[in-house]
């Protein structure tokens, strides 16, 4: 069968596409030129390099640096970081990441370098080790809080009262002679404060010495004796006393409580006057206390936070006013020797009385009476 003859308008057409088609697709081919991405020159053993686990000290990024014709250049030194101490508490935990980057050359290749970093990345996990720090307090003190009054001999015609509040010199001195060679340490009521709140230690066999009532004797004879011993001691003084400029020769001057300050006696108060404090106004109270403390932190320069009860009388009105003046702390006359963190406001004391012979006072002041 013949074939059939195509019609010559398809013919044209046919003509006219490939005239057409033909140079359009050379033209766009050669504005869009698309160039195969060559295969990376190699790299001896690159693939399967594996990093070492990294030396904290060292740099932790290095780039390898390769030409064209596939020979290592020298590769470049960056400046070594300081390292970082790590403390012999603390573990490190190092694990090492390498990877490979291929970055895009904006120039021919025949032209341009072929820049591979190696980047080693080094996760630290610090850890620190278990440290047992004791942040136990003690919970008692056995520390002998001594109470003295008088130290002078009493004068001819005293009562009961005065003679067992009144320890002579004599009977002084060789008490604190022999506190000084049984190896007793006269401590402050701050250090007993700091040993129960914070664990702050005490000296082996401490010991605090106590006077009340400011008696000009604790100026003439007190300090005198402890000086003596190497022992310094607390004074509970009335202030009121002190304003009258010692009522001629029975209390102490500001100038003796201030020179007594000085040489390192710990001046405390015993209140403006010597009064029961129990069931007064608050401004009664505030008159006592907070006036009382600062005559005595003006004329002496220190700051005042112990007290000491009247008689030993006192109720709830007055240890809130004793706190809310920045007291941390008050005696009593009561007996005991054992002393806790929550006790401050009623601290016991230990009486020693004018009777009393050095035999009885071994006796008082020993470990286990």
């Amino acid at each position: 069968m013949s074939k059939r003859p195509r019609p010559k308008r398809l013919y044209l057409a046919g003509w006219i596409i490939k005239i057409i088609l033909i140079p359009a697709i050379i033209l766009l081919a050669t504005a869009f030129q698309v160039r195969p991405v060559a295969a990376p020159p190699s790299v001896p053993e690159a693939a399967a390099f594996e990093a070492p686990v990294p030396d904290l000290a060292a740099p932790l990024v290095s780039f390898a640096v390769y030409t064209p014709t596939d020979q290592p250049e020298p590769t470049p030194t960056l400046p070594a970081p300081t390292p970082i101490p790590i403390s012999a508490e603390d573990q490190v935990a190092a694990t090492a990441v390498s990877f490979t980057v291929d970055v895009p050359d904006p120039l021919p290749r025949a032209a341009g370098l072929r820049v591979t970093p190696t980047v080693t990345i080094a996760s630290t996990t610090t850890t620190p080790m278990e440290t047992r720090i004791s942040t136990a307090k003690p919970v008692t003190a056995d520390v002998p809080i001594l109470m003295y009054h008088y130290i002078s001999d009493p004068p001819p015609g005293s009562d009961r009262l005065r003679y067992s509040l009144s320890v002579t010199p004599a009977n002084f001195d060789a008490q604190m002679s022999y506190l000084q060679q049984a190896g007793f340490r006269a401590i402050t009521l701050e250090d007993l404060y700091n040993y129960l709140m914070q664990g702050t230690p005490l000296p082996d066999k401490p010991i605090i010495l106590t006077f009340d009532d400011g008696y000009e004797d604790a100026f003439t004879f007190a300090m005198p004796i402890l000086q003596k011993h190497g022992f310094l001691g607390t004074f509970f003084v009335l202030t009121g006393p002190a304003d009258r400029d010692g009522e001629e020769g029975c209390y102490l001057t500001w100038k003796q409580i201030a020179t007594m300050s000085a040489a390192g006696m710990d001046m405390e108060l015993h209140g403006r006057e010597h009064v029961d404090l129990r069931n007064r106004p608050n401004d009664f109270l505030v008159h006592q206390i907070a006036g009382g403390r600062d005559s005595i932190e003006a004329h002496t320069g220190r700051p005042v936070r112990w007290f000491a009860y009247p008689s030993g009388h006192y109720d709830a009105a007055v240890v809130r006013v004793l706190k809310s003046a920045g007291f941390v702390g008050s005696a009593t006359t009561a007996y005991g020797r054992t002393h806790t963190a929550s006790g401050f406001f009623d601290l016991q004391r230990v009486r020693i009385n004018g009777s009393d012979t050095l035999e009885i006072f071994h006796k008082v002041i020993a470990v286990n009476p």
